[in-house]
């Protein structure tokens, strides 16, 4: 627990540990990466002290890593870190290390590309809107939605969860997010999730749909009559989807 991360810090040994993180031996590097990664499992003080010896420096060799243990590590520990204060996000997009995790969404084995969705998905969380414009502009969204394929239900859900923290934070610019989430497919995968067997993802699903999906209730009046006729059909064939695609589509510029 967190009184154990404390007496490994008051030691010291996170001075001598950081830099192990670009030790030659993989062996070394592994160790290095699970100790420091264990720490910043703490609270946002001790996940501090490991930041402030300049460890994000060295995630650029360790998420390009020829070894998939270690990327999967290196991210988890970043999952760590976007689960922290707004400060500690920001320290992961300045060092560039936001547009790497989006990479390993989609390459390298599903466990990898699981951390790497809690990682974006605590961004969502824990980031201001700013930090989650940012995360967006970097194209995360067409790999995170493709995640909702998976057999997983923790990672449906983690995705579900991400995918609408970025439409609640979108603020004006949610018209465009959600075109988006609607071109990349996501849309249909969150229609279909509204059968799923799991009571969380099938509510979180509808959520998202009838929330910014629907047209029932748009502002725009012209879309008015066009909402009444196809708002209500979702999931019962795909004309739906099709139908909405126009207007979702015509709120980028």
């Amino acid at each position: 627990g967190n009184e154990q991360i404390q007496m490994v810090i008051d030691s010291g040994v996170v001075a001598k540990l950081v830099p192990l993180l670009s030790h030659r031996e993989v062996k070394v590097q592994t160790a290095a990466l699970r100790a420091v990664g264990n720490i910043v499992t703490g609270t946002d003080d001790q996940t501090q002290t490991v930041l402030n010896q300049g460890a994000l420096e060295h995630f650029p060799s360790l998420l390009n890593h020829a070894k998939e243990k270690i990327n999967k590590e290196a991210v988890w520990f970043l999952s760590n870190i976007t689960a922290g204060n707004q400060q500690q996000v920001q320290a992961v997009i300045e060092h560039g290390l936001v547009p790497m995790v989006i990479t390993h969404l989609s390459r390298g084995e599903f466990q990898t590309q699981k951390e790497a969705a809690w990682a974006i998905s605590n961004l969502t969380i824990s980031g201001n809107k700013t930090q989650v414009a940012y995360l967006v502009s970097q194209g995360v969204i067409p790999p995170f939605c493709n995640l909702l394929n998976c057999k997983d239900t923790q990672v449906i859900q983690v995705v579900l969860d991400g995918i609408n923290n970025m439409l609640k934070l979108a603020g004006p610019d949610v018209e465009a997010v959600a075109a988006m989430v609607e071109e990349c497919g996501g849309l249909d995968k969150i229609e279909s999730l509204q059968n799923h067997e799991n009571v969380e993802i099938y509510k979180l699903a509808y959520e998202i749909i009838e929330q910014y999906f629907s047209d029932d209730g748009e502002e725009d009046a012209a879309l008015a009559p066009q909402a009444t006729a196809e708002g209500f059909q979702f999931g019962a064939d795909s004309t739906a989807a099709d139908g909405a695609e126009a207007p979702a589509g015509g709120f980028q510029f």
